[in-house]
């Protein structure tokens, strides 16, 4: 999400805590999982930058999908890649950012501090989703031809039900669920750090597991509405346990278990077998596979309920991801560099991107398969990097007046 889903610019992202070579666990194989918290502690916090590029492409995915839609690039983007997307991979990713900063505040100042950061970052969330809401209904107001889509005060039964349903998270204009997504799972995880810091990682994995089924047996249970009546896509009882298995990634992002994987040539080669998979299968369908394979592959695969396939290829898909940009951040640094400023502010970046999506056909109506459609979501990428070298900049002057001010006082 942006700088830091909790808040604190020093904690967005963790190190490694020490060398990722494979070399240096081979001899006593994989690390037992999660063996005891004495070697869990970082040493040092600091940003991963691979983990920023990851968080961009993310970025630039959903750009692709949500603006140019059918165009060369987004085809290109999502050729390989079946079943899961930019926006699986942002909810991964923000909640491995979760549980680094979560351990590392728990660890800090207690379980109450980590729990008031989750609250207040859920709080902004909710604004920021609640804003998005109000410029649909703008929207609509002056153009009443986009009232399909996007939700009109009158059609929610007047000025207090739409209210209502906003506050209450049943308006969900298209391309914007993911900000209720992450006010439901934020919340949820205030009990899941509860349980991980009492090292009651069965009892999480348990209820974690138990929603998920409820959501797949349920979906219209749990599924986020697009407006009151009209179901939507999202199912936050589905994305909730691939958030949860991110969250324990975070959380024991130093154990050695973990830090096997991110370095392993077998769990890297793996990943890349099921992604290929994967891309066999949805290549299979696409191009008309018998007919008696559609409801399996629908059943193991889908991205609105988050099918048990497309999770376990959500995961080998960020580590394919992760792997390649963390040698591109050391051969090529300064190339890929603008994605990486896109992905420390990714919540800001989605920001300017859903609010592009809800006004831009109402200003210019442009094909999502032509040059144009390419050209926007370049323009709409350059004004996201514009903002976040803005936002960069002003950040790194205030922290230096802020070190200039401490060490005033202390002379």
């Amino acid at each position: 999400m942006s700088d830091s889903l909790e808040n604190d610019r020093s904690l967005f992202a963790l190190g490694m805590g020490g060398s990722l070579s494979e070399d240096a666990h081979s001899a006593r194989g994989v690390p037992e999982l999660f063996a005891g918290d004495a070697h869990l502690a970082a040493p040092r916090l600091e940003r991963d930058r691979a983990l920023d590029v990851v968080r961009g492409l993310c970025i630039v995915s959903m750009c692709t999908a949500h603006l140019a839609a059918g165009s060369l690039p987004s085809q290109i983007a999502h050729a390989v890649v079946w079943w899961t997307d930019g926006a699986v991979g942002f909810v991964m990713l923000s909640g491995v950012v979760v549980g680094m900063v979560q351990r590392s505040t728990i660890g800090r100042a207690g379980l109450a501090a980590g729990q008031r950061k989750l609250l207040r970052r859920t709080g902004e969330i909710y604004l920021a989703n609640l804003a998005l809401c109000l410029v649909a209904f703008l929207l609509v107001a002056f153009d009443p031809s986009r009232a399909g889509p996007y939700p009109s005060v009158k059609a929610l039964g007047g000025g207090v039900s739409a209210v209502i349903a906003t506050l209450t998270l049943q308006v969900n204009p298209r391309y914007t669920s993911i900000l209720s997504l992450f006010v439901v799972l934020l919340l949820l995880t205030t009990g899941a750090v509860a349980a991980l810091q009492r090292r009651r990682v069965p009892v999480l994995i348990g209820a974690s597991v138990a929603l998920y089924v409820a959501g797949r047996v349920w979906p219209e249970v749990f599924n986020l509405p697009m407006q009151p009546g009209v179901p939507g896509a999202v199912n936050w009882a589905s994305w909730q346990l691939m958030f949860a298995g991110a969250l324990l990634i975070g959380w024991y992002w130093n154990a050695p278990a973990v830090r096997w994987a991110l370095a392993s040539r077998r769990m890297l080669a793996a990943a890349v077998v099921l992604v290929a998979v994967g891309a066999a299968i949805g290549w299979t369908v696409r191009l008309g596979s018998p007919d008696r394979w559609r409801a399996p592959v629908d059943l193991m695969f889908s991205e609105g309920t988050l099918a048990p396939g497309t999770i376990l290829l959500a995961f080998a898909a960020v580590l394919v991801a992760y792997r390649v940009c963390r040698f591109l951040v050391r051969v090529a640094g300064p190339v890929v560099s603008p994605i990486g400023r896109i992905g420390r502010r990714s919540l800001d970046c989605y920001l300017i991107l859903s609010v592009t999506v809800i006004v831009a056909p109402s200003v210019y109506r442009y094909s999502r398969t032509g040059l144009v459609a390419v050209a926007v979501t370049l323009a709409v990428l350059i004004v996201m990097w514009g903002w976040c070298l803005c936002r960069d900049v002003l950040a790194a002057r205030r922290t230096t007046s802020d070190r200039r001010t401490s060490a005033s006082l202390h002379a």
